[in-house]
């Protein structure tokens, strides 16, 4: 199981990277407006996405007994399916850059519609060598084609080609991960059809379809929102403050969710060591998302100075809101794979209603006063969802505030140590003629000093409490 996680975090790390040195180099290089139309595109296409898998992936994996009917019964439904999408989107690209009033928006979705074909038909494939636990080929792919399509990018906006600098890289990403997957993973379709095996596979699928439509629906309805009523370049600037609060939750909640699920379903009967391990994970991950969000909260202003430059100074009060939104979210991570050990899936799904009519009713009342509005509606829903579910919970787990609180102690007062010393530095370094990028470097080493000198002197601890408990020895 470890094996299979160290592939996973590499594979996801180099993403991650990758990602980090696209926002440095790409945002340099092409304007807010840019990254907001690919964001529109974003919007329609993970949906469409969310219609071509339909969740015959995980089905794939799921199944105790693959049967070469099934297999095929899949890979000829994902071929129906990506070709159908494809074309679908190809017709629907006009109305819907008349609707978000983005001309641009047409020749992206024309182009992007081409990746639906070509994705479909290894959907089967990749899902076979998950099933075999065939990690380390799939992370090698995914490096591979990171740093490709982060070359690639990069040649794109040097050559002045906007928009279509993220456009580019992505179909190059579909076109090598499908040829690579067709002829390495062992799986040969045959052209046989099942009606049966189909029925069967829609009892799994369907359900899980439907949950993440309403997971789509929270994720993507900001960008909906500000992309109709405030444009593509309020959007792009959203968009880039969005990523950079991502970052950390996308990586750890990824990674921690995989590795979480088999450990607690080992225990799964015994509901204090469940409660126990649950607790010291909250913990650790506290440990990595509390000081990477104070820290960006802190020095959101000179952050975006220097690493972003001018053109994208509204992301600073933009972060204000959604860095907090970061550490709530990255606890808030570890609620499905927890849920899903003890059977409570009716719970989650549920929960997820709740957490999507919240985060609506934010985005729509803060849409009224601007994209940093958006932001502050998003905090406020998020607010409301976090202190829901931590109550939720605590009567699912029969828990008290004690336990959780002993184990969150240490990074939140260490956070916050660091933030005040990140303020007075702030203020101190205002008043001198040191160069920007020096201010900043010299601001980050402190927060990271005193975070660390308070960790390990005050409390005894250190970020590797979580990989400790995720690998079952604390």
């Amino acid at each position: 199981m470890m094996h299979s996680v160290r592939w996973l975090s590499v594979a996801q790390a180099s993403k991650v990277l990758g990602q980090l040195v696209s926002v440095v180099v790409l945002s340099r290089l092409l304007p807010p407006s840019a990254y907001g139309v690919m964001a529109l595109a974003g919007v329609v296409l993970t949906f469409a996405s969310l219609l071509r898998d339909m969740g015959t992936g995980a089905a794939i994996i799921q199944r105790k007994s693959l049967t070469p009917t099934l297999a095929d019964t899949v890979f000829w439904l994902n071929v129906g399916l990506g070709v159908g999408l494809g074309l679908v989107l190809a017709a629907a690209a006009y109305p819907i850059s008349v609707f978000f009033r983005e001309p641009e928006l047409f020749p992206v979705m024309l182009l992007m519609s081409l990746g639906f074909p070509l994705g479909a038909t290894t959907a089967v494939h990749q899902a076979w060598m998950e099933r075999h636990a065939r990690f380390r080929e799939l992370a090698i792919l995914d490096v591979f084609t990171q740093v490709g399509g982060l070359c690639l990018s990069v040649a794109c906006a040097l050559a002045g080609w906007g928009v279509y600098s993220f456009v580019v890289p992505t179909l190059f990403t579909i076109g090598v991960n499908s040829t690579w997957l067709w002829f390495k993973s062992g799986f040969k379709p045959g052209r046989t059809w099942s009606r049966e095996e189909f029925r069967s596979l829609w009892g799994f699928s369907g359900s899980l379809t439907a949950f993440n439509f309403i997971n789509y629906f929270a994720r993507n309805a900001d960008s909906m929102i500000i992309g109709r009523v405030l444009g593509a370049g309020p959007l792009g600037q959203y968009g880039m403050a969005y990523k950079l609060m991502l970052f950390p939750v996308q990586h750890m909640s990824w990674v921690v969710g995989r590795a979480l699920l088999p450990r607690l379903s080992g225990i799964q009967d015994d509901l204090a060591a469940v409660r126990d391990v649950y607790f010291k994970v909250l913990g650790g991950i506290s440990l990595l998302s509390m000081p990477i969000m104070v820290g960006l909260w802190s020095l959101r202003v000179p952050f975006v100075d220097v690493v972003l430059g001018p053109k994208w100074a509204i992301v600073a009060p933009l972060l204000g809101w959604l860095a907090p939104v970061g550490i709530m979210q990255s606890l808030m991570s570890t609620i499905g794979s927890t849920l899903t050990s003890q059977g409570r899936t009716a719970a989650l799904f549920y929960l997820g209603i709740f957490n999507t009519a919240t985060v609506l009713v934010g985005f729509f009342a803060g849409a009224q006063f601007g994209v940093v509005g958006v932001a502050a509606g998003y905090f406020v829903a998020n607010l409301l969802n976090f202190l829901v579910t931590i109550v939720c919970m605590g009567r699912w787990l029969q828990a008290t505030p004690g336990p959780l609180w002993r184990q969150m102690k240490a990074p939140v007062v260490s956070s916050l140590a660091m933030g005040l010393a990140l303020w007075g530095a702030d203020l101190a370094l205002a008043h001198t003629a040191l160069p920007a990028k020096v201010q900043l470097g010299m601001l980050i080493a402190l927060g990271a000093a005193v975070y660390l000198s308070v960790l390990g002197l005050v409390f005894g601890q250190s970020p590797k409490v979580l990989l400790n408990t995720l690998k079952g020895k604390a």
